[in-house]
């Protein structure tokens, strides 16, 4: 096995941007405050129809979906993993209007390598402070594969249902397999599973076998909004109205630690 050094002539040019970017400092320089509206009731929220294309792919890979205004960036990026199929396995970023925002939380190392520096916590802000219709911005996963989506805020409309208040309502081809590579890699793949007679094909399909796909198949033209939505059930995006249920998780918790206390208390006098 080789081992390469900074400062050898001879070192792939792969390796040497890898090594770069390893090595590259971080900036602690603390961002300045975000001005933003303050986030709207739930009573007062609305539903926005928002499409998510995957870039750089073609046939385009897409979905066009509801969310509420009052979801918490963190949580919606929750439910975007799901509706595009992602498994939610690497750190994300959203960009919108030239700010970024990004998970408070430490990720895989290999996405803080290649990390741009700074970015707001998403968990602090709501849809409806940042965006409305008519606006695009980006959201990126996995920044290692670099899988850039672009996200655009087609309609809103008032709503008081929180029940059911974010859904798929259409779409088209698969989400690709996660850590394939990129689009480089997701093509290198698509052309591999083409061919059986591929030197490559046996090992792919054991690949695949291993992330989770049936048999090894992977169809790259098969999307079906009712099994996003009933995955949507099953895999809820966290607290639907961000702050104000994670509050309500607090209270609920407090009461009952109070009744834990108290029923201890109530066992030691006997």
């Amino acid at each position: 096995m080789t081992v390469w050094k900074p400062g050898d002539t001879d070192m792939p040019d792969e390796v040497r941007t890898f090594l770069e970017q390893f090595n590259k400092p971080k900036s602690n320089k603390p961002l300045p405050p975000l001005k933003v509206p303050p986030p709207l009731p739930v009573g007062g929220a609305k539903l926005y129809t928002m499409k998510i294309t995957l870039l750089g792919v073609d046939p385009p890979i897409w979905r066009r979906f509801v969310a509420p205004t009052f979801m918490t960036l963190e949580h919606f990026h929750t439910l975007l993993q799901t509706v595009m199929g992602w498994n939610d396995a690497h750190m994300y970023a959203f960009t919108i209007q030239g700010k970024r925002f990004t998970s408070g939380e430490r990720g895989f190392a290999v996405d803080e390598m290649w990390a741009t520096e700074g970015g707001y916590d998403a968990a602090n802000y709501e849809l409806c402070q940042l965006i409305k219709p008519g606006m695009a911005f980006h959201y990126e996963y996995d920044f290692g594969d670099g899988w850039e989506h672009e996200i655009v805020v087609e309609t809103d409309k008032t709503s008081t249902d929180t029940k059911h208040c974010f859904y798929c309502v259409e779409g088209e081809r698969a989400c690709p397999p996660e850590d394939c590579g990129g689009i480089g890699g997701y093509e290198d793949l698509l052309e591999i599973l083409a061919d059986p007679e591929h030197p490559e094909y046996a090992e792919k399909v054991e690949w695949l076998k291993w992330l989770g796909y049936p048999r090894g198949r992977f169809d790259s033209e098969k999307f079906d909004p009712d099994v996003c939505n009933r995955e949507l059930k099953v895999r809820r995006p966290g607290q639907l109205d961000g702050s104000k249920t994670k509050k309500a998780d607090l209270e609920k918790k407090k009461k009952q630690a109070r009744k834990r206390k108290e029923a201890a208390k109530k066992r030691n006098r006997k």
